[in-house]
């Protein structure tokens, strides 16, 4: 199964479960699918930028990334709200 595959199969999982009545549910489905395509745009900036700036600390940039991807991991598991989590997606936080 594609990614694309995956991420479909989880919006489609959140649809049913909004139509069931389940909006704390359909809500984690759509969070998990939201910080995936974060991860991923994360990295496709990461590659942009690395063969835009090849001379740039490599192990600054995947500290701070990881960093940033332990936190929203942390702060999903943690129920934050989803403002909370957009923020540290968008490292608009301090860590």
């Amino acid at each position: 199964m594609s990614a694309a595959e995956t991420l479909r199969g989880l919006l489609a999982e959140a649809q049913e479960r909004l139509r069931l009545g389940e909006a704390a549910e359909a809500e984690r489905y759509a969070k998990a699918v939201s910080a995936i395509l974060r991860a991923e745009r994360d990295v496709a900036e990461y590659a942009a930028n690395q063969a835009q700036r090849p001379e740039e600390d490599e192990e600054s940039q995947i500290a701070e990334l990881l960093g940033r991807i332990r936190r929203l991991a942390a702060a999903d598991s943690a129920g934050a709200p989803l403002e909370v989590l957009e923020q540290i997606a968008a490292d608009r936080t301090q860590d």
